[in-house]
């Protein structure tokens, strides 16, 4: 089972994979607990980031001096270290609240706009995680210090929230943090990925994570999505793979959903924790339809035309084959049979 510094780890060490570009891009690890640490100063090498990700496990300990540890990253690294020709971006993790700064939280927060804030280019997000963070002072702090609060339920939600974090840094779409949830992502690693590789923008970021005793804390993470035959998804490595519900191509060599008895794939679009993958349709005897992309002849169970490759709609129990126009077709007058009824 997790803790909640480990699943802060694993967050972290995605965004940094997904957001840093070697030789351009500049990044920062620290951490606070009684005091803040840097773990890594600014360094354009991904590698020396991760390792000092890594370095943290089983450290947590001590209390959480959130407001001083913004405030000296922000004016010992930022302002001293930090490129002023490029945007700066601190995202900061947190399960808890101050309980050892020897500044308040107003006075956090003017400093916070004043030092970092005030420019336009500069980002700044507090994550606070769990049901222990006061989220009202938090707000009030954000409201003060021009920066967002991302309240989040759960650490397992943390690496959507990252994700969705750095969708909103790199492209001028204004995304909506505050109601993420497992189900409701709007972003994916592959597209933070397409839009930093299309940015010739460098950053300087910095990670700043509550190492804090509470952080030792074990969680549950939600119950995986499940196939169509119920098996638990679980993510795999998958060279070429494809949603087995609607075909679409994935976007890497990583499937987050897959279930190795049935050799199953899906799209996150098709999962919800703990329930089974909705097909697009059904056989006749009401077996669930895997999706099949054929090279050879193939003929529709449906209509009795010859189709030469393309996708069909399968029932390996069945052997049967359906094209995609017959399931559009059945959804018409599923439709018009149902505004009958309701008429």
């Amino acid at each position: 089972m997790e803790t909640k510094l480990s699943c802060a780890i694993k967050a972290s060490k995605e965004l940094v994979t997904n957001l840093h570009r070697d030789g351009l891009d500049r990044g920062c690890i620290a951490t606070f607990n009684n005091s803040m640490v840097i773990r890594q100063s600014f360094t354009e090498n991904e590698s020396s980031l991760h390792r000092s990700l890594e370095a943290l496990r089983n450290i947590a300990s001590g209390g959480t001096c959130l407001y001083d540890s913004m405030y000296d990253l922000i004016t010992g690294t930022f302002r001293r270290k930090g490129d002023v020709t490029r945007p700066w971006v601190m995202i900061v993790v947190t399960d808890g609240n101050d309980i050892s700064s020897t500044r308040s939280l107003y006075k956090c927060a003017e400093e916070i706009y004043s030092k970092f804030t005030r420019e336009s280019s500069n980002y700044l997000f507090l994550v606070g995680v769990g049901d222990d963070v006061k989220s009202d002072n938090m707000e009030i702090m954000a409201k003060k210090g021009n920066f967002t609060y991302v309240p989040v339920k759960d650490f397992y939600l943390l690496e959507f929230v990252f994700m969705t974090l750095a969708l909103k840094v790199t492209n001028s779409l204004s995304l909506s943090v505050n109601s993420l949830a497992v189900n409701n992502v709007s972003a994916t690693w592959a597209e933070v990925q397409q839009h930093r590789r299309l940015s010739n923008v460098a950053i300087d970021y910095a990670l700043l994570i509550d190492i804090s005793y509470s952080m030792n804390d074990r969680i549950r993470g939600p119950p995986p999505p499940k196939c169509f035959a119920g098996h638990d998804l679980k993510e795999a490595y998958s060279r070429d793979w494809y949603c087995d519900i609607c075909g679409k191509e994935g976007q890497s060599p990583t499937s987050k959903h897959h279930c190795t008895s049935c050799n199953f794939d899906a799209c996150p679009s098709h999962c919800e924790s703990g329930v089974k993958c909705k097909p697009l349709g059904y056989c006749p005897k009401s077996h669930p339809l895997r999706c099949v992309k054929y090279t050879g002849k193939w003929v529709c169970d449906e209509d009795r035309k010859l189709y030469r490759g393309g996708m069909s709609l399968k029932c390996n129990q069945c052997d049967y084959d359906m094209c995609m126009g017959c399931l559009e077709d059945k959804y018409v007058i599923l439709g018009l049979a149902k505004l009958i009824l309701g008429s």
